[in-house]
């Protein structure tokens, strides 16, 4: 079974694998089994972070349902983390960034060459709220990276032909720290671990296909109601200097994904912790979709350029667009691969979310289906309990994917019928012509598809591959 390992550095990281998540919620084809996601963020108390972490968590115990071995491709991939945890936590949780580096404890001629290199300011910077858009201080913090206990769990699992994906930002602290400190760590050979001892399989990761995600500015933040030192005045300069390093990574990474808008959302200026809640963004959205890119087997060709000795010949660079420069994309707005690959799973998963949320326990009459199998105390089942969860967060980051300035509305998500919520000229209905209307339609497919639901199924595991092949009979899109 083939893995791909995706480190998610800093807020961005973090809100992209939630994007992700989705994505595969709703069944986007993915080129690998198992995806196995390690967050690595100073900052343990955001909000983006611990959003993200409460959606995996709930899609792992969904997945369980979902190998049903038949049609369904909801919740199909696999998501695993390592040693239970998906934050990679680094062991030193030192305050300030003076006492991190033992300023106290140097000689006074060090003392003095720390205040030429680092501000007052910077030095007593308080980072549990990350690293606040220095990525001076980052670079070295994060240079912990091996000493942890994911890291050797990451090593150990690792086998051959898995692959990794870096996602981060640039304009920022952590991201633009992180992501070539960690590029260095994966092809630095034999790393050894805080025992001292090599990390097992460390040759793999040396020689494994590596691709990033590099995101560029695509929202600023409000003037600081705290002692932030984030500045997003500063956003383009840090962009343009981290640019200028990164070239140094060609021929270092096989795919290099590059990311932004210049349409921003600006948005309260938080310095991190529980306040640090970012609307859900289309640039993170097109980012997952970047990993999905790299992994795709059709795409090798020109996503890998190595010799016969696996060495990187040259590394591709890829960018995102749309159609056009529109204010609100909606499906017809995507170029036609990425409208291909997004707008079937993400319909049978919206026509999925809006049955059980306006129609599955009210006419259950209509629902022979359901009679003596989803019926009662069915949805107290923790299981589906977790899959609504899933939904209700599907449903919320669609929704604040439209309060962005550039928005991403490709569903009247406000509709409470059954075939009007896709925008736009576009029939998602397969040309049957049937006599059902509306959630009728649904209802009478339902009753016909689980007489060919395979009966050895548990109840859950018939339930999710029941609505499944059912959207996938009634939504079809075809270009």
């Amino acid at each position: 079974m083939s893995k791909l390992y995706i480190f998610g550095i800093g807020g961005t990281g973090a809100r992209v694998l939630k994007s992700l998540t989705m994505l595969l919620a709703a069944g986007v084809e993915c080129g690998v089994d198992t995806i196995v996601p390690i967050i690595i963020d100073r900052d343990m108390s955001n909000k983006d972070l611990s959003r993200t972490k409460l959606l995996i968590e709930d899609y792992i115990e969904v997945n369980k349902i979902a190998e049903t071995k038949g049609k369904n491709k909801f919740f199909k991939t696999k998501i695993e983390l390592l040693n239970n945890e998906l934050c990679l936590q680094l062991k030193d949780n030192t305050q300030k960034f003076d006492d991190f580096i033992g300023k106290s404890t140097m000689s006074r001629e060090n003392q003095a060459l720390v205040e030429m290199l680092f501000s007052n300011e910077t030095l007593e910077l308080d980072m549990t709220a990350g690293f606040q858009g220095n990525p001076n201080i980052g670079s070295v913090v994060l240079n912990q990276f091996d000493d942890n206990d994911i890291f050797k769990a990451f090593a150990t699992d690792f086998s051959k032909g898995d692959k990794i994906f870096i996602i981060s930002s640039i304009f920022g602290g952590t991201g633009a720290s992180g992501f070539p400190l960690l590029r260095k760590i994966l092809h630095t050979p034999n790393v050894k671990g805080a025992d001292g001892q090599d990390l097992p399989n460390w040759g793999l990761v040396n020689e494994a296909w590596i691709g990033a995600i590099s995101v560029l500015p695509y929202f600023v933040v409000g003037s600081a109601t705290d002692n932030s030192l984030v500045n997003s005045d500063t956003f383009i300069d840090k962009s343009r200097a981290a640019l200028s390093y990164y070239k140094t990574e060609d021929k270092k990474l096989d795919t290099l994904y590059y990311i932004a808008d210049k349409r921003t959302t600006t948005y309260d200026h938080h310095k991190g912790g529980d306040e640090q809640k970012n609307d859900a963004h289309f640039v993170e959205l097109a980012s997952a979709l970047a990993v999905l890119d790299f992994v795709n087997p059709e795409k090798e060709k020109t996503n890998i350029h190595r010799n016969t000795e696996e060495k990187i010949e040259q590394t591709t660079y890829k960018e995102f667009g749309i159609n056009s420069d529109v204010t609100e994309i909606s499906f017809n707005d995507l170029v036609d691969e990425t409208k291909k690959l997004l707008i079937n799973p993400l319909s049978r998963f919206m026509l999925f979310r809006n049955y059980m949320t306006i129609v599955f326990d009210k006419e259950s009459k209509y629902q022979p289906y359901a009679h003596k199998r989803f019926n009662n105390d069915f949805r107290k089942n923790e299981t589906i309990k977790k899959l609504e969860a899933v939904q209700a967060q599907f449903y919320n980051w669609l929704q604040e994917m439209e309060r962005q300035n550039r928005k991403f509305s490709p569903f009247n998500l406000t509709s409470s019928s059954a075939f009007d919520f896709v925008k736009g000229e576009i029939s998602i209905n397969k040309s049957k012509d049937f006599i059902y209307r509306n959630w009728a339609k649904v209802d009478n497919e339902l009753n016909f598809q689980i007489g060919k639901t395979d009966k050895s199924l548990k109840n859950e595991e018939q339930f999710i591959e029941l609505f499944y092949c059912t959207t996938e009979e009634l939504i079809n899109f075809k270009n």
